[in-house]
């Protein structure tokens, strides 16, 4: 849903809190929905999907670091999407044993879905759940093509990375075991790039980051608020 998500971010200011999204896709319609349920369905996806709620951490760097850089919005949807659906992160395990350039059909994803998740879905929900993955990758550029799906790399960039770098962070992972965990890859960033990184957004402010001696330390506990702060303390 990243087109819609685009508009939505068009429509509303950053700094709104959760009924302003609500407003927006339900009163406003500025997703142009033919009809009020349309509006509904379109609302609880993105929900789930994203949260639309500043008050959740996740949901906010990714307002925040869109409104930085809105062509990186691929990969930072990506990011969040990620964190928040078990079948999009089993997904990658397939997505990173291909090589540049291999097709992948989508009964392998299928059948990749079946391992990771036996006799949950049925014939019918794999085949779409198979598409609506794969089509996630290629919106964020780890695929390429419509009918025929290829492996390709997004460009890294330091919005993503920082972000991704956030994610990990909200879920417990510091310095080099951060930066060395699955959130590189998924931004198409390795150790020395997201270092490279990380030192712009510290000039940028986004991030309080150190690398010496060989010990790299992020902190981005200057954008939590004090109840977030005690969480992961």
């Amino acid at each position: 849903m990243l087109s819609e998500l685009t508009s939505v971010f068009a429509a509303v200011p950053v700094n709104s809190g959760r009924e302003e999204y609500q407003t927006a896709i339900l009163e406003r319609n500025v997703l142009g929905k033919p009809t009020f349920s349309s509006r509904q369905k379109s609302y609880r996806h993105l929900v789930e999907l994203f949260a639309l709620d500043p008050s959740l951490a996740l949901f906010r760097g990714l307002r925040q670091f869109a409104s930085h850089d809105k062509t990186s919005l691929p990969l930072l949807a990506l990011t969040c999407v990620f964190c928040r659906d078990p079948q999009l992160r089993a997904s990658f395990d397939l997505i990173q044993q291909l090589k540049l350039g291999e097709v992948l059909r989508r009964e392998k994803m299928e059948e990749h879905l079946e391992a990771a998740f036996p006799r949950r879905f049925s014939v019918a929900m794999k085949k779409s759940l198979a598409q609506n993955v794969n089509t996630t990758w290629t919106a964020a550029g780890h695929l390429v093509g419509r009918a025929v799906k290829k492996r390709a790399s997004p460009r890294p960039n330091v919005t993503a990375s920082t972000y991704s770098m956030f994610a990990g962070y909200l879920l417990g992972l510091r310095g080099d075991i951060l930066i060395s965990s699955i959130f590189g890859p998924l931004v198409a960033a390795d150790p020395s790039t997201l270092t490279a990184h990380l030192s712009v957004a510290a000039r940028n402010g986004w991030v309080r980051f150190r690398h010496a001696g060989g010990v790299r330390e992020v902190d981005f506990s200057g954008s939590l608020v004090p109840t977030e702060r005690g969480i992961l303390a």
